[in-house]
This record gives structure tokens, sequence and C-alpha cells, in this order.
């Protein structure tokens, strides 16, 4: 396992509040793909008591776009140009989702996701298309 730590916050290279307020913890990033995990707490549950799925897409775009980060050691912000989400199967526990690069230039990239629950059933897939943000010279 390679953990990247780039400047801001420790675990994503970059200050996410969201992803901090969520719990959500980076597992494993290197240069071919980015692993997260996400502890199941009852405010993320919906009315049949699933994880709600805007949390589990949260999930999806935040592995992709540190998979991007991981391929090119960016310590900078990555913006969501389009996402695709197809659901599954609910989520009743813990949630593991993994992003991978299909194919990135300079300036864009082009990726997977899928997310797990912690026994490897398969909840979600997802593509994704992504714009890098390298920092201003300054």
């Amino acid at each position: 396992m390679t953990i990247n730590k780039l400047n801001g916050n420790p675990e994503f290279g970059v200050q996410i509040p969201f992803v901090e307020h969520l719990g959500i913890r980076l597992v494993e990033q290197n240069e071919t793909r980015a692993v997260i995990r996400l502890e199941k707490r009852p405010e993320f549950l919906n009315s049949w008591g699933s994880t709600h799925g805007g949390i589990i897409m949260t999930m999806l775009d935040l592995a992709m776009a540190s998979a991007v980060r991981g391929r090119h050691k960016l310590a900078a912000s990555v913006l969501t140009v389009d996402i695709s989400v197809g659901f599954i199967a609910a989520s009743t526990g813990d949630i593991i989702a993994e992003g991978r690069v299909l194919n990135a230039g300079k300036s864009t990239a082009f990726c997977e996701a899928e997310a797990r629950d912690v026994d490897g059933k398969l909840l979600t897939k997802a593509i994704g298309t992504f714009k890098l943000l390298h920092p201003k010279a300054g």
C-alpha cells in the first residue's frame, strides 16, 4: 500500500471540508488507483435503512479524483466534469470505493470507480471525466 502525503490534508493532498465532515478515509493511493473507506453511521441512512446514494456518489467521485492526483502526483484540485453512476445494490454497512484512471493527458483524465461493501458485494459503478487544475504560478 502506497499513500501519498501531499500538501494540505495529509490524506487527500488538498483540504476537502465535506469529505472530512463525512469521515471518509484514504486507504491506498498510488499511480494506478485510489481506495477510500467510509464507516456506516446512522445519519448516513435513507428511509430504507441503507446508505444514501448521494454519499456513495461522493465516494465514487472522490476515489476517481484521488486516483488522478496519485497518477499525476498532483497537490491541487481535480474538477469533476462529468460523472455517471449506476446503483446495483443497497449498502447496509461500511463502504469501500476504488477509483482507477483509464486514460489521462495533461489536462483531462478519464476514470472508473466501484463501491463495494466490506464483504466485496458490488454496490455501484461509475465513470467520470476530470479536469486537472494545476497550481497557479505565483
